[in-house]
């Protein structure tokens, strides 16, 4: 199961990478578009914000089975490996309570928009469930990989350098 959950956080990575990748190329079509030849198009801008928020929503579940997330290390940095584990859970049981939540009212709101009709206020007038469905499936990743997190950090006892080291070095 372990596996299977990683496996569709990678996927979601995968995406989003090539999500971001896209918006690049959208956001270079438009600056061509609107600076070369005086004709800006409608769809650019608003299509790149969608691409981006579905892009940061999938890749939550990666980031944190990967540890990219931030870390305040002051504490953790003073106390024995075992109470950095117990704090370790206490984050991922906190990320998990916060993600129930969050995707609760996420689906709330997308069966709200698709209900009453919601779009955008542009020249598009996208649909809005299209950009907050995103928010609901991007925490239910989150939620099953916090899942996995928990029952590795119950299964495993994780050796101190693990724990300790932050996600990335932001030294100057």
């Amino acid at each position: 199961m372990l596996r299977f959950i990683d496996g569709v956080s990678d996927q979601f990575a995968r995406i989003a990478a090539v999500l971001f990748f896209v918006i690049g190329l959208v956001i270079s079509f438009e600056v061509v578009a609107r600076y070369v030849f005086n004709s800006p198009t409608t769809w650019a801008e608003e299509g790149a914000r969608l691409l981006q928020l579905w892009a940061t929503y999938l890749a939550m579940g990666y980031v944190l089975r990967t540890d990219g997330l931030i870390r305040i290390t002051v504490l953790t940095e003073m106390i024995g490996p075992g109470g950095r584990r117990m704090l370790e859970l206490l984050a991922l049981v906190w990320i998990l309570v916060f993600s129930a939540f969050a995707f609760w009212l996420g689906l709330e709101v997308v069966f709200e928009s698709i209900e009453k009709g919601r779009a955008t206020a542009t020249m598009n007038q996208v649909p809005k469930f299209w950009t907050e469905t995103a928010i609901p499936a991007g925490f239910f990743v989150l939620m099953l990989q916090v899942l996995a997190q928990i029952w590795r950090q119950i299964r495993n006892k994780p050796d101190d350098s693990e724990l300790a080291k932050p996600a990335a070095d932001m030294s100057i």
